[in-house]
């Protein structure tokens, strides 16, 4: 019976301190040194040497503000004063965090702080943009002045681009008496920016772990809270997370994923808003930072940078690394690789699609598949042309010039009228203006009855009797739509069919052959050069 009281007492303990430690961010001593920083880059440094973690409205904050400061031993409170003086923001301390965020108190900054750093440069102040000139004629100004400067559109923030930024100091400086000599951004800045949230900015917690919402040890508000490790028996719910989560089925993140995501069935990452802790720089701009692995689905309704790969299907808006799937990938833009098992699709690729299907819009770079459909720029041809086997040929040929697919048909006119079906690949290679080097291999399966008896031969089980070519060939545009096209082939024939009634192995389509055996294996090779020339459309 004492084990459980003793664990308990230590558990409030363990509380009571943290708690205790947390509440003493705003007293802490700061020194730094930054120059020509902005007001976020001011708040990294001193969260990075501090430990202390700030959250903010990314929009709430000028960041076209330059700060050049010298800060010693002051606390962070009378910091904060500083730097928030001429925004609409305040701060409060809350479970171990700086909340910074418009409504919120905060204090006139000290005088003795401020000192002004002398002109950096010789052009002299415009005495026009002096807009302060009233409290010289009333003698009670003095008294009233440090309450104009708690409001943030005081005509005297214009006066960035005449005077330096102010520097701190431990000591006083009689000159500054008053926080009127403080400069700032331009108002424009600062003003008309609403925010995108009315909640509180998001708490960072270094393990959350549970079955399912809401058991879990963030509870309730677990979509409340970014978490750098997460563990979850089934599905794991979040506003983010910054590490690796796991999941026996799902993981579900409101606002963005910086780190990894395993999960046994899915992981679904909602369109992250622009509430952002501020030592997360990278989510100001990805959904997704790192990769998600599931066994079916994965989705990142934003930006994606880094890597899904899914047992069925990945889903996202932007993409800048690998889309893999075993079925499909669907995205907007890709910077990077799509890889399929069946269909990629996707808005606009600068890299490569690898599937059966390929659809885009533009491809800059290189379509793989059986299909490839590209709406701009795509490459669609339809030829026609004559051979020393087949006398009348088709092919059509699909995807961008860089990597297309073709599809062809052959036919003997003479003889014993046989005819062949056949797939390949090639590309295409820009020379001159309009001219062109086509580059292609197809094989043909040939079916040694006539084409007169279709569909005969075209389902019965033969022997192999394949016709594969590598055709080279020169291309001269005509015109937008047409082209000529002729060149040599090499030709390899790897054939077991035997003639009825014959000895010989090997079909005798190829009539122009420099190499011709026969293995004990019963398989005939023939080689060969020949020739296609025709039209394209």
């Amino acid at each position: 019976m004492k084990t459980p009281r003793f664990f308990i007492m230590a558990l409030l303990c363990l509380i009571f301190c943290t708690q205790a430690v947390q509440a003493q961010s705003l007293k802490t001593k700061i020194t730094l040194q930054v120059n020509n920083a902005t007001l976020p880059q001011v708040l990294q440094k001193i969260q990075h040497k501090y430990a202390i973690r700030f959250s903010y409205l990314n929009n709430d904050l000028p960041v076209k503000n330059r700060i050049s400061a010298n800060i010693e031993a002051k606390p962070l409170t009378d910091v904060l004063d500083m730097l928030l003086a001429n925004t609409h923001v305040g701060y409060l301390e809350k479970k171990g965090q700086v909340i910074i965020k418009k409504g919120l108190p905060k204090n006139l900054p000290k005088t003795a702080t401020f000192t002004k750093l002398p002109p950096t440069t010789a052009s002299p102040v415009k005495p026009s943009t002096k807009t302060t000139p009233a409290p010289e004629t009333k003698p009670d100004a003095p008294q009233k002045m440090p309450a104009k400067t708690a409001e943030p559109k005081s005509t005297s923030t214009n006066n960035t681009a005449e005077e330096p930024a102010p520097t701190l100091s431990n000591e006083s400086d009689s000159t500054s008496t008053s926080p009127n000599t403080t400069t700032s951004a331009p108002v424009q800045a600062i003003i008309n920016v609403p925010p995108v949230f009315d909640e509180d900015s998001l708490e960072i917690r270094p393990f959350h772990a549970g079955f399912i919402y809401p058991l879990s040890t963030n509870g309730t508000r677990a979509n409340e809270y970014v978490n750098r490790l997460s563990v979850h028996a089934l599905v794991g719910t979040a506003a983010g997370s910054q590490g690796l989560e796991l999941a026996g089925f799902g993981n579900i993140d409101k606002k963005y994923v910086q780190g990894f995501q395993f999960a046994g069935f899915f992981n679904v990452i909602g369109n992250r808003a622009k509430l952002t802790p501020i030592v997360d720089s990278v989510a100001t701009r990805y959904t997704l930072r790192g990769g998600q692995f599931a066994g079916f689905l994965n989705v990142a309704a934003g930006d994606s940078k880094g890597a899904q790969f899914a047992g069925f299907l990945n889903i996202t808006k932007n993409i800048t690394g690998v889309q893999g799937a075993g079925f499909g990938n669907v995205a907007k833009n890709v910077s990077g690789v799509q890889m399929a098992g069946f269909l990629n699709k996707a808005k606009r690729v600068n890299g490569a699609q690898l599937g059966i299907i390929n659809i885009a819009d533009t491809v800059d770079g290189v379509a793989i598949g059986l299909l490839s459909i590209v709406k701009k720029g795509g490459y669609r041809h339809a030829e026609f042309y004559v051979a020393d086997d087949f006398n009348a040929n088709f092919t059509y040929k699909i995807g961008v010039p860089r990597f297309y697919t073709m599809l062809a048909l052959g036919a003997e006119l003479d003889d014993k009228k046989r005819w062949g079906y056949g797939a390949g690949f090639g590309s295409e290679w820009k020379l001159y203006k309009s001219l062109r080097l086509n580059t292609d291999i197809i094989s043909y399966y040939v079916v040694e009855d006539s084409y007169e008896n279709f569909p005969d031969g075209l389902f019965e089980n033969y022997e192999v009797n394949l016709l594969n070519k590598f055709r080279l060939l020169g291309t001269l545009q005509i015109g937008r739509h047409l082209a000529l096209f002729g060149g040599p082939t090499f030709n390899v024939m790897v054939s077991q069919y035997q003639e009825p009634g014959e000895t010989a192995i090997g079909s005798t389509l190829m009539k122009n052959t420099f190499y011709d055996k026969t293995g004990f294996d019963g398989t005939n090779v023939k080689l060969g050069i020949g020739f296609n020339a025709g039209i394209r459309f």
